[in-house]
């Protein structure tokens, strides 16, 4: 009786559901075989000039920066919510 409405039904759909999907899973040996040998080939340096690298490089560095501030900033903000609480709690 309880496995026929509420959160019974809802598991036994889900396991349903997850056991459906199981046989549409590639495994480990057919994946590692379709990628297997893309790192081979490389880039060739001749394909691009020194200005182009130099711009990607710029690029790469400016969103890293970029990211290290937002970082930065969410932690202190985290850091002083989490101060202003404490504080709140224990001389309040």
């Amino acid at each position: 009786m309880a496995f026929g409405f509420g959160p019974g039904s809802d598991m036994i759909k889900s396991y349903q559901s997850n056991r459906k999907q199981l046989g549409k899973k590639k495994s480990l040996k057919e994946t590692s075989k379709q990628y297997k040998g893309m790192h081979q080939e490389g880039i060739r340096s001749d394909d691009f000039s020194e200005e182009d690298i130099f711009q990607f490089k710029n690029a790469f560095r400016e969103k890293a920066a970029k990211e290290r501030k937002q970082n930065r900033l969410l932690f202190i903000t985290a850091f002083l919510f989490v101060f202003v609480v404490f504080y709140w709690v224990l001389f309040t």
